[in-house]
Parts: structure tokens; sequence; C-alpha cells
């Protein structure tokens, strides 16, 4: 058995892995269904001996029939006789597949799948053939959770980085640099923006859906594109949140994000801004810096109907804002050390300095403020320094 037992490797093809499974079993097709991200129906996504419209022709909803008894159950299934009443794609039937074995597709304890072997004459599988395929089915589902994760990560890696500007968009009067890192591990929810609004107006935007992975990165695109069109028809940044909180309890229940919005005219003498949870920006000039004194109003996504408050900031020609989400200044400093946001906020200021460029700023800051060590949260991180000359 070590000898044809199943070898995963990350490079491998699904449907390389289904001819191996279907040769050691002896038998005459294979498959591997998934279930959906609503875990409600099966899909079959992978085929071995079966045309392509056997493949293709059915999903089995959950609890339904051979595949679907199976994901909801948990339990391997034997049918000795394939009958079109108790498969729920009739395809099988009329191929002539006459006896099928199943296992579920478990990943840490949960079903996330189902494989079953078929065989075109009258078979009996035995515990034996169980417990083969079931020890196929687990290398499959470490193969199939494996490139998922790498596949989902490249995704929302791919889909940040054509949301977040790596050079913010040149604002006469203004300086602008930032920088976005992922984590070493998932991708979570966190964006920068700058973008031109009516009337001479410039947004900034600083925010963090929270969560990780593909799933956060979807919904930070939904809630970044709906904030840009809510500040075209809305001046007040307190507004354009409070419409922005409608529209996740709406449409995204369940999901939290925290938002610091600014809006500012030329000569960007005064700011407003309005912040949904988030960390108030810190304002640097005259070799002083401190944090911005915003309210701290909820998060989106806790209390749809807050109304939302903002305040004028005066920002003085050279002077700089910095905006950061949490992973910039939530950091262990050092190994072991607790997590400690005050003095995350504290190396920020150190390292943030009028006197310097917009880029300059950010190059210090990451430079002065970030651990010897990976981070571990995603960081952005955004710059706007007013023009000395203004």
């Amino acid at each position: 058995m070590s000898e044809t037992r199943l070898r995963v490797e990350r490079g491998g093809e699904v449907t390389q892995l289904l001819v191996a499974i279907r040769e050691d079993l002896e038998a005459d097709s294979s498959v591997m269904l998934l279930l959906d991200a609503t875990r409600s129906v099966l899909e079959p996504v992978a085929a071995c001996g079966l045309d392509e419209t056997l493949r293709t022709s059915a999903r089995v909803p959950l609890g339904q029939g051979f595949a679907g008894t199976i994901a909801a159950t948990a339990v391997p299934l034997v049918l000795d006789e394939v009958r079109s009443d108790n498969v729920v794609n009739p395809m099988l039937h009329r191929r002539g597949i006459r006896s099928l074995v199943g296992v579920p597709l478990l990943s840490d304890g949960m079903v996330i799948g189902v494989l079953h072997v078929g065989s075109l004459t009258p078979r009996t599988f035995t515990q034996d053939d169980i417990e083969r395929l079931a020890a196929r089915a687990e290398d499959l589902a470490v193969f199939v959770k494996d490139r998922a994760l790498v596949e989902e990560h490249v995704a929302a890696l791919v889909l940040q980085r054509s949301l977040i500007p790596t050079v913010p968009p040149r604002i006469p009067g203004l300086d602008i640099a930032g920088r976005y890192l992922p984590a070493e591990g998932d991708l979570g929810g966190d964006w920068y923006d700058v973008f031109s609004l009516p009337g001479g107006r410039v947004g900034i935007v600083m925010g963090d859906v929270l969560g990780h992975g593909l799933g956060s990165a979807v919904i930070m695109g939904r809630v970044r594109s709906a904030l840009r069109a809510y500040a075209l028809i809305e001046e007040s940044p307190a507004r354009v949140l409070e419409m922005l909180d409608h529209k996740i309890d709406h449409f995204e229940a369940g999901m939290l994000a925290t938002v610091v919005f600014a809006v500012a005219s030329a000569p960007f003498d005064t700011f407003t801004v309005s912040s949904a949870g988030h960390w108030a920006p810190l304002l640097a000039g005259d070799g002083a810096v401190a944090q911005v004194d915003v309210p701290h109003d909820p998060l989106l996504g806790v209390e749809p109907a807050t109304r939302r408050t903002e305040v004028q900031v005066s920002v003085e020609p050279g002077e700089v804002l910095c905006f950061f989400t949490d992973g910039m200044i939530e950091q262990r400093i050092d190994p072991g050390a607790a997590i400690d946001p005050d003095r995350g906020i504290a190396l920020v200021a150190a390292n943030l300095s009028a006197a310097l460029t917009a880029e300059a700023n950010c190059i210090s800051i990451l430079a002065g403020a970030m651990p010897a060590e990976r981070n571990r949260d995603d960081i952005a991180l955004l710059v706007v320094r007013r023009d000395p000359d203004a």
C-alpha cells in the first residue's frame, strides 16, 4: 500500500490524482465533488473515467442522493446497485455505473466534499475498499486545502494590489506617499485610497475590513467602491460613513470595518475628518507630533443608525498627516513582548517629521517602527504633506 498510496504534491493536478485513485481501487470511474460557498450544494469539480457531460451535468443538494448523504452525515456509503432513484445525477445510471463507494473529504474535521469511485459491472465494495478510499481522501483533502489556500492568497493579493495604488495620484498642493505590506500569513482587508472629488475636493481614506483572506479582500473592494460612490453625492465625510454603514448592514450583514475618511479642498489648510472606529491620524509640524483629536465613533457594521461626527483639522504649510491601520502599531516590537498600541503610535510619531517628504516619511516610519521579524498583520500607511509654499 505504501508504494501505491497517493503522494500529494502542490504542483500536481486533481485529475491525475483521481486517475491514481481509480487505478488503486481497480474501479472504472472516480469523481470529486466539493461543497460550494454556501455549504448547501455539492459541485462536481473533477472526474476520471467519465465523459464531460456526466462530470458537469448535476449539482447535488446537501443531504440528497448518494453524495449528498455522505456529505451530510460524514459517513462512507456503498451502493451495490445504482438506480435512478438513489442517485441525484441520472447520468451515472444512464452511463452504466452499476456500483459506487464514496467517502467524505474532511479538512480540520469539517466536510468539504465527497470522493467516490464507481464500477461498470456489479460489484460489492468491501470494508477494505472503504478504508483504502478513505486514506486516499485524506491525501486529496490536504491537496485541495493547500492549493485552495495558495490560490486564495494569490487572488487576494492580486485583488488588493489592483485596488490599492502603489503610487497615489498627484494632487497639486499635496505630497502623498503610501505603503501596503501584506502579512506573512493570510491577507486581510486593509486599504488606503486617495481620489479627486467634484469641486476640486480630495478624498483620503484609511480602512480595515476585519477578517483575513480572499473574502475580506473582496468585501474590502466593495466597501471601497461604495465609499467612493457616496462621496460623489455627499460632501460630509460623516454622512458618507453613515450611508456606508447602512449599505454594509443591508448587503454585508455580519461584516465589521474601521474607516477614517477625510476630505479637503485647495489650498488644503483644513481637512474634515470622520472616524468609524479607526485610529485617528497623526499630525506633524514645528518639531511636534500629536494624534488628531477625532471622535471615535462605532465601527461600521455595529450600529447602522449611528449619527456620526466630523471635525475640522487645521494643517499649516509643510505639516504632515499620517494615516495607518492597526497592523502598523499593534506589533510585537520585541519577541515575546505584549502588543502595546500606545508604544506603536509613539514609534510612528518618533519617525514622522514635517521636514521630510511624504516618501521619505514612509521610509523612515517603516525603518524605525517595524519589528525585526516579519509583520504578522497587514499594514497600510499613508502620508499626506501639505506643500510648504502653499
